[in-house]
């Protein structure tokens, strides 16, 4: 394990988060600028740390985090929270065939406007992912289960 596998195992699931905010946010800016090779490694670079922060911060979420206490108090909203668990597997999955794609192409200007476009879209379906997320968590806790005046 390098000493940056160890740094990333020991952040907070809201010090994750906050990093994914940043990289996502460095991401946009990289991908407005022009493809060149400096380009192609401030991505790869930007790519890797958030290969090291987003499956960490899932895995934080989901085992003993707060979509284990979205269980105890819905249960029945298992499924959802099977397919969003799904989900975050399909995007690491996605992001890591990226990652592969920027680490071995040998002409990255030749096919930046592709790569760039795919990280756009990966980039879109994460927020896309964690406002389905949120938006779970508060309808289980904002759940009005009645009670009279």
């Amino acid at each position: 394990m390098s000493p940056a596998e160890v740094h990333f195992n020991h952040l907070s699931l809201q010090q994750l988060s906050e990093l994914e905010y940043i990289l996502l946010g460095d991401l946009r800016d990289v991908l407005d600028e022009e493809s060149n090779e400096q380009n192609r490694k401030w991505l790869s670079a930007i790519v890797e740390a958030l290969l090291r922060t987003i499956p960490r911060e899932f895995d934080l979420r989901c085992n003993g985090g707060y979509m284990q206490e979205v269980l105890l108090v819905r249960p029945e909203a298992d499924a959802e929270v099977q397919n969003l668990r799904n989900e975050q597997r399909s995007l690491c999955d996605q992001l890591q065939e990226i990652s592969d794609r920027l680490s071995t192409s040998r002409s990255f200007q030749k096919h930046a406007l592709a790569l760039k476009q795919e990280l756009a879209d990966w980039s879109e379906h994460l927020r896309t992912h964690n406002i389905h997320e949120e938006r779970l968590v508060q309808d289980v806790y904002l759940l009005d289960i009645g009670g009279g005046d």
